[in-house]
C-alpha cells in the first residue's frame, strides 16, 4: 500500500469508528465493512440507506446494520468468500489425500523397518556370527535405527501437517456458515432464503412459505434497550426452528420478520405449525437480568401461502406477504392463510 492510500485509510478509519460507537455496533469485520464502505462514499445506495435509516429511527443499531449488510454488501462478499472457499476448499481436499497417503505409507514403512531391526538384533546376538560379519550387521544395525529414528520424526511432521489441513477444513465450514446465516439469531439470512427458494421452484415441489413478524418489536427496543430486542430475536428464532423440527428451514428475512420455507408441506399443516409457534411465543415470558422487567408474551403475525405451479418466486412471497398483513391489519397475534 502506498504512502497515500495508506493516509486515505487512516482518515476513513478516523471516521468510521466513532460512528460505530455513537450507534452502539461492536466494532467487528462484519460491521466495520459497513461503517468503512459508507465513510470511503464508494457505495451512493448505501450512504442512502444508512442516512435514510438514521433519519427515521435517530440511530443505526446492530439489527438495522445486518438487513443493509444484506441488502447491499453481502453480494460482493459472498462473492468473494464463494471463490475463496471453492480454491481453499479444492486445495485442503488434495493436501488431505496426499497426507492420508503418506501418513499410510510411511506407517508401512516404519512397521518394516521395526520388524527388520528386530531380526537384525536377533541375529547379532548369535554367537557363532564371525567378527567380520559382526561389524557388518553392527553398522547395518545402526543404520537402520537411524533410519527408523527419522522415518519417526517424518511422520509427526506429516501429523502435524495433517491437523493443520484439519484446522483449515473447519475454518472453511466456518467462514460458510458466515455467508449463509444471520450473525444474531444462528437463522439462515436473506441470501440463503433467496437461494434455496430457486432450488425449489427448479423442482417444481410443493412447498408452503410463512412469512413472520414480530408484533410491536420497535417498543421493546424503546422500552427495555436494544439488548432485550436481541435477546427477543434470538428467542423468535429459536421457537421457530423448535416448531417446525425438520419440517422446514426458518430464514431471518430481515429487521423482526422471519420467513419458514416448508418443502412438500400442505397448506393445513403449514397452518398447524405456524399457529403452534404462535401459542408457544406468546406462553414466552423473557426477563431483562439488568433491570429485571419482564416481557410477559410475545407474540407475533403469521401470513401462509402455498406454492402454486407456475408462478414466481417473487410472486409467492407477495403471497405470503399479502396473507401477513391481513393477520396485522385483523389485531396481530394470529395465523392468516391465504386460500386462493
Amino acid at each position: 500500500m502506498s504512502d497515500y492510500a495508506f493516509f486515505e485509510a487512516t482518515k476513513i478509519f478516523k471516521r468510521a469508528v466513532p460512528l460505530m460507537v455513537k450507534y452502539k455496533v461492536p466494532t467487528t469485520p462484519h460491521y466495520f465493512s459497513l461503517w468503512y464502505t459508507y465513510c470511503a462514499g464508494t457505495h451512493p445506495q448505501l450512504n442512502r440507506a444508512v442516512d435514510d435509516t438514521v433519519e427515521r429511527f435517530g440511530q443505526c443499531s446492530t439489527m438495522h446494520c445486518d438487513t443493509l449488510i444484506e441488502s447491499y454488501l453481502l453480494d460482493d462478499a459472498k462473492r468473494e468468500v464463494d471463490s475463496f472457499r471453492k480454491k481453499l476448499e479444492s486445495l485442503a481436499a488434495d493436501l488431505g489425500h496426499s497426507i492420508d497417503d503418506t501418513v499410510q505409507d510411511t506407517q508401512a514403512f516404519q512397521n518394516i523397518l521395526n520388524s527388520s531391526v528386530s531380526r537384525l538384533e536377533d541375529v547379532k546376538s548369535q554367537s557363532d556370527i564371525s567378527g567380520e560379519s559382526q561389524v557388518v550387521l553392527q553398522d547395518l544395525l545402526k543404520g537402520s535405527q537411524h533410519l527408523l529414528q527419522a522415518t519417526s520424526q517424518y511422520q509427526l511432521h506429516v501429523s502435524t501437517q495433517k491437523s493443520e489441513i484439519d484446522s483449515l477444513k473447519q475454518q472453511l465450514k466456518e467462514y460458510q456458515k458466515q455467508a449463509t446465516h444471520d450473525a444474531l439469531t444462528g437463522a439462515f439470512n436473506r441470501r440463503a432464503f433467496e437461494q434455496q427458494l430457486d432450488d425449489l421452484l427448479r423442482q417444481k415441489s410443493e412447498m408452503c412459505l410463512v412469512m413472520v413478524d414480530i408484533d410491536h418489536f420497535k417498543s421493546f427496543n424503546d422500552e427495555f434497550g436494544h439488548q432485550m430486542g436481541d435477546k427477543v430475536l434470538k428467542i423468535v428464532a429459536q421457537r421457530l426452528q423448535q416448531s417446525i423440527e425438520t419440517n422446514g428451514m426458518v430464514f431471518r428475512y430481515g429487521g423482526e420478520e422471519f420467513s419458514v420455507l416448508m418443502p412438500q408441506m400442505s397448506l393445513k399443516g403449514a397452518y398447524q405449525i405456524a399457529e403452534k409457534t404462535r401459542k408457544s411465543l406468546e406462553r414466552l415470558s423473557v426477563t431483562d437480568k439488568r433491570s429485571g422487567q419482564k416481557i410477559n408474551s410475545i407474540t407475533a403475525s403469521f401470513g401462509v401461502a402455498q406454492f402454486q405451479i407456475g408462478e414466481q418466486g417473487a410472486q409467492f412471497v407477495a403471497r405470503a406477504d399479502e396473507a401477513l398483513y391481513d393477520a396485522k391489519n385483523r389485531g396481530r397475534n394470529r395465523v392468516m392463510p391465504l386460500v386462493r
